[in-house]
């Protein structure tokens, strides 16, 4: 099926969903949910296709593909870059430890809620997971009372190509690189893909490796040097940091008992926590 394709009363796809922006955004302060993917750039330029007033951000954590930031700030210097970690990620990971399928730090900074808005755009559609079909409405309001709204929920992904590419809008060369989807560097929640991930980008792998090291020296000092004390998981389950390391490349986890099976919970990638990415790539 295509965007232009017309329902029996004459609409098409691109019209419902202008029509849903404009109803929804018409005369708020909006927001759209920007990530630098397809889904998000299709919503990006369909709030301007409705001719609202709006802002974009993008909530920049460091696990980022420097591909994808490189693209943003060339073709939509508009977007706002927004710090999700007030520290610098090794001094975040030193503290926090490194993210896993449990433990999203990453995730919960980019959740946080952007003051100043009534509404956010953002790029989820029902065709990527089960869970999104199930879980995600055309509109609703999450936990923190912001009330989102995802114009093009019921779109394919053919359809959003084919919404960029007849406007000859440009993509993150990701995309012609093999990536269907683009996502954080290393994602806990895609562990068949962070040994790949960290060949690609062995300069985030390294930062991520030194974060690391340093997380191990924190909660040995807190224990005082006792591995008896077996006050953190990590000391009962790994003789050394870089073995806990290694074992985290393959699995996503830092501690053995636990199911190297991913969760079904999406990794919510874009720049205001919500995103168009589930982890599983």
């Amino acid at each position: 099926m295509s965007i232009h394709d017309k329902y029996l009363d004459g609409s098409t796809k691109y019209d419902i969903a202008i029509k849903r922006i404009k109803s929804f955004c018409a005369g708020k302060r909006v927001l759209c949910a920007f990530s630098g993917g397809k889904d998000s750039q299709a919503c990006y330029h369909l709030c301007k296709d409705a001719g609202i007033d709006f802002s974009a951000q993008y909530s920049i954590t460091r696990f980022e593909p420097p591909e994808l930031i490189s693209f943003i700030r060339q073709n939509y210097p508009d977007v706002v870059f927004r710090r999700a970690f007030t520290r610098s990620l090794v001094e975040e990971i030193k503290v926090n430890g490194l993210p896993t399928r449990w433990h999203r730090f990453c995730c919960k900074a980019k959740h946080k809620k952007t003051p100043g808005f009534d509404i956010v755009v953002v790029g989820v559609r029902w065709e990527e997971s089960p869970r999104r079909r199930d879980t995600w409405r055309m509109s609703g309001s999450k936990e923190d009372g912001v009330f989102y709204i995802c114009p093009i929920c019921d779109w394919t992904t053919r359809e959003v190509w084919e919404y960029l590419n007849e406007r000859e809008i440009p993509h993150c060369c990701l995309y012609d690189q093999g990536f269907s989807r683009i996502g954080c560097v290393c994602c806990p929640l895609a562990p068949n893909k962070m040994r790949a991930d960290a060949k690609r980008w062995p300069k985030t792998a390294n930062m991520l490796h030194l974060a690391h090291l340093k997380n191990w020296e924190y909660k040995w000092e807190l224990v005082n040097g006792k591995r008896n004390g077996r006050k953190f998981q990590e000391f009962i389950d790994f003789e050394t940091a870089d073995e806990a390391f290694e074992y985290w490349l393959d699995t996503g986890c830092l501690i053995k008992s636990k199911s190297a099976k991913s969760v079904d919970e999406p990794c919510l990638f874009a720049g205001t926590g919500f995103s168009e990415s589930d982890g599983d790539q």
